[in-house]
């Protein structure tokens, strides 16, 4: 594999980063209340990313792709998993404010494993996530060597791109983190993101 390749996969793995999408939304949500919990979410959507990686490598991708029950009923469940994510942001944002409770260690690290779940789960049920694998990288594949190593480098190259964009991403965007610790923007804040995630699940829904 040529390196003038790679660096045309790149080109092309971080556009699609760059534009938003559903993790976009998963991120920004979390690393607005502060840096650790964004680059909690992040390690949750590159995880997930690692599954599809492995799926593809594995032949898994493929066939789910291709069977149109498996893939309806994978595009189904992530809609419903965004709209969940979303009808929950939104439902938070209309309660009434209450004072927010101290956290000790074991409710800091229990709120952090549900971050990370959420954002992995998002990401895993996310079949464009999966057509990536095998519609995208499959064009950037050489016929001279085996298919699972080149898909497992060109994943692993995926990746690493995913880590440092997000890693800009939590950075800039945990910089308003003490402004949305205030109510309003808080608010603000979760009826957008909540709303970005409906919509992108029903959109998800009803895609061909």
């Amino acid at each position: 594999m040529s390196v003038g390749l790679l660096v045309l996969f790149a080109g092309v793995v971080m556009t699609a980063y760059v534009i938003p999408g559903p993790d976009w939304a998963v991120v920004l949500r979390h690393s607005a209340r502060d840096r650790r919990t964004g680059f909690v979410a992040v390690l949750g959507v590159q995880t997930g990313l690692c599954v599809h990686m492995a799926a593809a490598a594995l032949g898994v991708s493929t066939l789910i792709t291709h069977s149109p029950v498996a893939f309806t009923a994978l595009k189904v469940v992530g809609a419903a998993y965004l709209v969940y994510l979303g009808a929950t942001a939104l439902w938070r944002s209309w309660r009434r404010p209450e004072a927010a409770p101290t956290e000790d260690d074991g409710a800091a690290s229990a709120s952090m494993g549900r971050v990370f779940r959420q954002s992995f789960t998002s990401n895993v049920l996310n079949p464009k996530a999966a057509l990536f694998f095998v519609s995208v990288l499959p064009q950037f594949l050489s016929a001279d060597a085996p298919a699972g190593p080149q898909v497992l480098l060109l994943g692993g190259l995926d990746i690493a791109l995913g880590l440092v964009w997000w890693t800009a991403f939590v950075l800039l965007t945990s910089r308003l983190s003490r402004f949305m610790r205030r109510s309003g923007p808080r608010k603000a804040l979760d009826r957008v993101t909540g709303g970005a995630l409906v919509g992108l699940g029903v959109t998800l829904a009803v895609a061909g």
